[in-house]
């Protein structure tokens, strides 16, 4: 996340011998040993439940994009009216609802912390880049000679190895020789 500038450029340094993101990591393992006191249902539960209401929001605002802006450019365009768009979205909205309704007390109250902490630093987050306090990487992550937070300027083995801890999608003509490759378009990682 930090790589694609939505977390601040100090969560992309990379260890320089196994080149992991070791600040990442030593977060990601407090946040983790932080939840341990829980009982494992109810870290599953508490997971299932944030799920379920982010693909909710993603699903409503499915609907309200495809409403309000039908025109709007986009990768790719479900060519269905609204009612059958709807229909789509409810069968897996009701399994959703049923995890939402199922969970315990727990998962509510931890889920209920956990909600406004999320907005709150996606708030703190954006002000921390428009006040230019943090550093936040600008540049893409399919960049070839991107420039990483540290200043280094990346080799192209390095950018794949970044793309390949994210999962995306690297253009054959920008990355590959395509004479190695000569039936494939795209190289998914």
């Amino acid at each position: 996340m930090a790589d694609l500038g939505l977390l601040p450029s100090i969560f992309a340094r990379h260890a320089a011998s196994f080149h992991t993101p070791w600040v990442a990591i030593a977060v990601s393992s407090a946040v983790t040993l932080g939840i341990s006191f829980l009982a494992f249902d109810d870290i599953v539960a508490t997971a299932n439940f944030l799920y379920s209401l982010g693909t909710l929001l993603e699903f409503a605002a499915f609907l309200w994009l495809h409403t309000r802006l039908p025109g709007l450019k986009r990768p790719y365009h479900v060519p269905l009216p609204l009612p059958a768009l709807a229909a789509m979205c409810a069968v897996p909205s009701a399994f959703l609802v049923y995890v939402c309704v199922v969970a315990g007390w727990r998962v509510f109250a931890l889920a209920g912390a956990l909600t406004p902490l999320g907005i709150g630093l996606h708030g703190a987050m954006r002000l921390c880049r428009s006040k230019k306090w943090l550093r936040f990487n600008t540049a893409t992550a399919v960049g070839a000679a991107a420039e990483d937070g540290q200043g280094e300027k990346r080799t192209r083995r390095d950018t794949l190895r970044k793309q390949w801890l994210v999962g995306s999608f690297i253009p054959m003509a920008q990355h590959v020789n395509k004479s190695k490759y000569p039936t494939t378009d795209i190289f998914i990682i």
